[in-house]
């Protein structure tokens, strides 16, 4: 296993506010980052995000790349394998507010599939 991949969002988007969920154009989108992650999870002991040059990040951006991840990988298994040493105050905040989010959406639908 290597030790370390880093995922530069600002290169891969190209732009200092990543926007949009998924590419209708084959563009980049918070789908790649995601994808991007899941496929190197088991390659990697750690995966560190870099955010030097975004600004600000869409919400729903934030939702598809990073809290969406807990779709496949639990938040003890998130918080050990992804690393975000670069980020500020207001990433920090994005991040947090989506994951509180996508926990909340997770938790609801498995409710749901429980109910007889």
């Amino acid at each position: 296993m290597e030790d370390e991949l880093k995922i530069d969002v600002y290169k891969i988007m190209d732009t200092s506010t990543p926007a949009g969920r998924i590419s209708e154009d084959g563009g980049p989108s918070g789908e790649s980052i995601r994808n991007l992650m899941i496929d190197n999870w088991d390659k990697y002991e750690k995966i560190s995000i870099l955010f030097e040059g975004v600004v600000k990040m869409t919400r729903p951006f934030v939702d598809e790349a990073f809290a969406k991840v807990l779709e496949t990988y639990s938040l003890d298994e998130f918080n050990q394998k992804l690393h975000f040493p670069d980020s500020n105050d207001g990433i920090v905040k994005s991040l947090n507010d989506a994951i509180k989010l996508r926990l909340k959406i997770i938790k609801t639908r498995e409710e749901r599939e429980q109910q007889p």
